[in-house]
């Protein structure tokens, strides 16, 4: 009878001790990726568009996308960029994409804080046929 209450006993505490360890894994905190993480800035609203005119006196773009016709206002504080160089507002030009960000304004016009425009690269066009020359049968 005493081999038993021994032999239960260490049973007892073997199954004690083993599930120990797992109790303490699954309450204890992650130990990866510690590291905090830098909130992420809120992107800007923005606006794009092909330039449909553009009114040197008001300084304003229209553009046009899937959406409709948007009126983007420039100001002499908007950062302009064309093909990744500095530019002015006379490099934007009728046909050209623009991008930017700015303000939305109660008009539904934008207030442009920075402009990307850029130059739509050249359409591929396919060379035409070519008959096979002239020295060869088709049987």
């Amino acid at each position: 009878m005493k081999s038993i209450t021994k032999l239960s006993l260490v049973l007892l505490t073997a199954v004690a001790f083993a599930s120990f360890p797992a109790q303490a894994q699954t309450n204890s905190s992650p130990t990866t990726n510690t590291a905090p993480t830098a909130p992420r800035r809120a992107r800007a609203p923005g606006f794009n568009g092909r330039i449909a005119s553009v009114d040197s006196a008001t300084m304003t773009l229209t553009l046009t996308n899937r959406v409709g016709e948007i009126k983007v206002k420039v100001t002499s504080t908007t950062r302009i960029t064309k093909d990744r160089q500095p530019a002015v507002f006379g490099d934007a030009k009728e046909g050209l994409m623009v991008f930017g960000s700015g303000k939305k304004l109660e008009d539904g016009s934008w207030e442009a804080s920075a402009i990307r425009i850029t130059t739509p690269p050249p359409r591929r066009t396919d060379p035409p046929a070519t008959p096979p020359p002239s020295g060869t049968e088709q049987k």
